[in-house]
């Protein structure tokens, strides 16, 4: 829903409000009231940890106690239905709905934990982001007095205690596909010992079950920024190739060789992906999701546009979200790129004097190879 929304859309749905009447004695009685309400969304938060969407915005429909244009704000949680109203549907809206809605329930399919001395997160990945659901710290002293050492070993105890139960609250074992074990040294190699002990002696079947899903993989770090290192790393690459996660990370692991190997098959920017897709080069299109939230009609519409001619040329799209390492690491590279079907010269094509780019247009960065640079509303509803 994150992705599909943009400031401007209407959004129907169930909500809680505080409603005041005066009597005719000149009491006020205040009161929260339940109600359906439309707002015209004018701001959009997120928290992907507590699964929540908040919108605020003007109301657009008239209600008893409630004046036309007030602000109101609508948090839409799992499980409460609600109404989006665009003014039109564009390509890219379309396919996300029916990506969503068009097989199984879509979430994540691989965990990862990332560990460290002393530190501890728990990632829920899928296809369109990574959410850190838990984050475990202790204070663990490395070295010290006999006392202190025997301290430190109560609190790694409680440290693994504490992980296991992030583990046992956040991982349904029946959708995840592949648990990744991850960090420097010897950290993990000993948790992972510890977490088999204790599964076996309270005999937790479904994660003594689940010891197939499990790998071990190293990561510089046991911060979120190293998932990408473990997702990478050859030797547990094969096991995670069939979650959605990994198929993005490798997705933009091999345009990067690209560019440092064969520079010319690949590209990045607006103006040069584009000249790519209109002489038939373009192969794979990869974009950012925040090209389509933005507020500017047009230039959304541009993004779209791109999209479409890229699918009726024959290139394959891939569109990252923000909130996933990998669509993060994209947006360095202005959030759209290509890998094109054969080397070509785009700079001759994009610079040139018979070019219909202007100075401004090709002021959004991009090229082959070249230095790294800058770079439509949508009365149809869906409920």
């Amino acid at each position: 829903v994150y992705n599909l929304l943009i400031v401007g859309d209407a959004v129907a749905a169930t909500t809680f409000r505080k409603i005041t009447k005066e009597s005719t004695s000149g009491a006020v009685d205040s009161q929260k009231v339940k109600l359906t309400l439309r707002v015209r969304v004018r701001s959009i938060e997120f928290d992907p940890e507590g699964g929540e969407l908040r919108l605020g915005g003007v109301t657009i429909t008239e209600h008893e106690s409630v004046r036309l244009g007030s602000h109101h704000t609508l948090e839409l949680e799992l499980h409460r239905a609600f109404t989006i109203i665009k003014e039109d549907w564009d390509s890219v809206s379309v396919a996300r709905v029916r990506e969503a809605t068009g097989g199984p329930v879509e979430g994540a399919d691989l965990a990862v934990l990332m560990m460290q001395h002393g530190l501890g997160n728990l990632c829920l990945v899928s296809g369109g982001m990574s959410i850190t659901k838990a984050r475990v710290e202790a204070a663990i002293p490395k070295s010290g007095s006999v006392a202190a050492m025997a301290g430190a070993k109560k609190a790694v105890e409680k440290w693994h205690e504490q992980l296991l139960q992030a583990v046992l609250r956040h991982i349904d074992f029946s959708k995840i596909k592949c648990i990744v074990l991850a960090g420097p040294g010897f950290i993990k190699d000993t948790f992972y010992e510890w977490l088999l002990r204790e599964a076996a002696r309270r005999e937790l079947r479904e994660l003594l079950v689940s010891r197939p899903k499990w790998i071990l993989a190293h990561a510089s770090t046991g911060h979120k920024h190293s998932l990408k290192e473990a997702l990478v790393d050859p030797s547990i690459a094969s096991r995670v190739s069939d979650t959605k996660a990994a198929g993005e990370v490798l997705l933009l692991k091999a345009f990067f060789e690209l560019l440092a190997k064969d520079p010319d098959r690949v590209t990045y920017g607006y103006n040069y992906v584009r000249v790519a897709s209109e002489q038939g080069a373009l192969d794979k299109l990869l974009l950012t999701d925040n090209l389509f939230r933005v507020q500017h009609v047009e230039e959304r519409r541009k993004y779209v546009q791109l999209v479409e001619m890229a699918k009726e040329s024959g290139a394959k799209v891939h569109i990252f979200s923000s909130l996933h390492v990998s669509g993060e690491q994209l947006a360095q590279l202005s959030g759209v790129a290509g890998v094109l079907r054969f080397p070509m010269p785009l700079d001759d094509l994009v610079c040139g004097p018979d070019s219909d780019d202007s100075v401004s247009d090709v002021d959004e960065g991009g090229g082959v190879a070249g230095e790294v640079g800058g770079d439509g509303l949508l009365p149809t509803v869906i409920s």
